[in-house]
C-alpha cells in the first residue's frame, strides 16, 4: 500500500502530464471544444506534443473584429494563411469574419477551405469602402463545392449578383444576411441548383429600386419554389438603418425585398415573416405548413397607403390562414381592423 502511494507521488513529482498522453483524437475533441481558432493555436506553446496539434482540428473560427484578439489586417492575413496551409484535412466547418478586407484575398481564402472538402461555411465579409459601388460574386470554386451543407453569408449589404452556374449538390441550409439582391429574378434560378435545401432564411436582404420604378420593375420579382424545402425565414426588421449607421444603402422608405413576393413550397412546415412587407403576395401548395409566425413592420412604403399595405398583409396571412400554430403581431391586429370596418 505505502510503496503504491509512493509510486503516485513519484509520477507526480516527475511532472507527468496525463493530458498530453492521450491519444490525438481526444486532444483534437479538447481543442475543437475551444470558443476560437486563436485559442486553440495557442495550445502550441505547452509542449512538444501540443506544438502542431491545432493544424488538425477540423472546424475553424477566424474572426479579425473579436477583442481579445485585436489583429492588425496584415498579421490576420499571415495568420489565416497559416491556418489554412495545410490541404491535406478535410473541414468539417469554416467560420471567417473580415470585413472591409480585399475581396481576392478574400476568394482565396474561400478557395482553401473548398479544396479542404468544407461541410458548413459561415461568411462576413464586404469591399473596402472605395469599392462598395462594385458588385460582388461569389468565387467559382464554392459554387461548385459538392461538399458544402451549410452556407451563411453576412454582406454587410453590399450588392451581390445571384450566380446561375448549377452547384451545390448538397446543400441544406441557406442563409443570406443583410445581401442587396442585384436582381431578384435570379434567385429562383439560384435555389434550383440546390435540390436538396431544407431550411432557407433570408435576413434583412432587399432588391433596391426608385420609388418612380416600383411598378415597372420585373426584376424586382423573388419566386421561392422549392420542392424540399421545409423552413422559410424572412426578416426585414433592420432595412433602412444602414444608411442612418453607415452612409450607404437606401432608406427603408425605398427598400424594399422585392414587389412581387412568390412563394411555391409543398413541403414547408415552418414560414416566419417579419418586418416590411413586399407589395403582393401569392402563396401555392403550402398544404404542409404546420406553424407560421407573421410579424409585419408598421412603417409602409410612401408610396403605398396604409389600406394597401393592410390587404398585402391579408394576403399574406390568407395563404398561411389553415396552420396549427400561428403568431402576429399587434399591427397586423390593427391592419385587420382597419380592413374590416374601413
Amino acid at each position: 500500500m505505502n510503496k503504491c502511494k509512493r509510486n503516485k507521488a513519484s509520477k507526480r513529482k516527475k511532472g507527468v502530464d496525463m493530458i498530453s498522453n492521450m491519444p490525438d483524437t481526444i486532444l483534437q475533441l479538447i481543442l475543437s471544444g475551444l470558443p476560437t481558432t486563436e485559442e486553440a493555436v495557442r495550445t502550441s506553446v505547452l509542449s512538444k506534443r501540443w506544438r502542431y496539434l491545432w493544424t488538425s482540428v477540423p472546424s475553424l473560427d477566424l474572426d479579425c473584429t473579436r477583442k481579445l484578439t485585436n489583429f492588425k489586417e496584415s498579421d490576420f492575413q499571415e495568420f489565416v494563411n497559416r491556418v489554412l496551409v495545410d490541404q491535406t484535412l478535410d473541414l468539417d466547418s469554416f467560420r471567417l469574419c473580415c470585413p472591409y478586407y480585399d475581396m481576392s484575398t478574400v476568394g482565396r481564402w474561400i478557395h482553401d477551405a473548398v479544396m479542404r472538402k468544407v461541410k458548413l461555411l459561415d461568411l462576413s465579409f464586404g469591399p473596402r469602402v472605395e469599392d462598395y459601388d462594385e458588385f460582388m460574386e461569389l468565387p467559382h470554386s464554392l459554387l461548385t463545392c459538392d461538399s458544402l451543407e451549410v452556407l451563411r453569408l453576412y454582406l454587410f449589404t453590399c450588392t451581390l449578383r445571384v450566380p446561375t452556374v448549377t452547384g451545390f449538390p448538397a446543400l441544406r441550409v441557406l442563409q443570406l444576411n443583410s445581401v442587396q439582391l442585384m436582381d431578384g429574378a435570379s434567385v429562383q434560378p439560384f435555389l434550383k441548383s440546390c435540390p436538396l435545401l431544407e431550411d432557407l432564411s433570408l435576413i434583412d436582404c432587399f432588391s433596391y429600386s426608385d420609388v418612380e420604378d416600383l411598378l415597372s420593375y420585373p426584376d424586382d420579382d423573388v419566386y421561392i419554389s422549392c420542392l424540399n424545402l421545409k423552413t422559410l425565414k424572412v426578416h426585414n426588421r433592420n432595412i433602412g438603418t444602414y444608411t442612418e449607421r453607415f452612409g450607404y444603402g437606401g432608406s427603408y422608405e425605398n427598400d424594399v425585398l422585392c414587389v412581387y413576393l412568390h412563394i411555391f413550397c409543398p413541403k414547408l412546415v415552418f414560414l416566419e415573416y417579419a418586418g416590411h412587407s413586399a407589395r403582393e403576395f401569392l402563396i401555392e401548395n403550402l398544404d404542409s405548413l404546420k406553424k407560421s409566425v407573421i410579424y409585419p413592420d408598421g412603417r409602409a412604403h410612401k408610396e403605398i397607403t396604409f389600406e394597401s399595405y393592410g390587404a398585402n398583409v391579408c394576403q399574406l396571412f390568407a395563404g398561411v390562414s389553415h396552420v396549427e400554430s400561428l403568431s402576429l403581431n399587434l399591427f397586423f391586429i390593427q391592419v385587420d381592423i382597419y380592413i374590416l370596418f374601413m
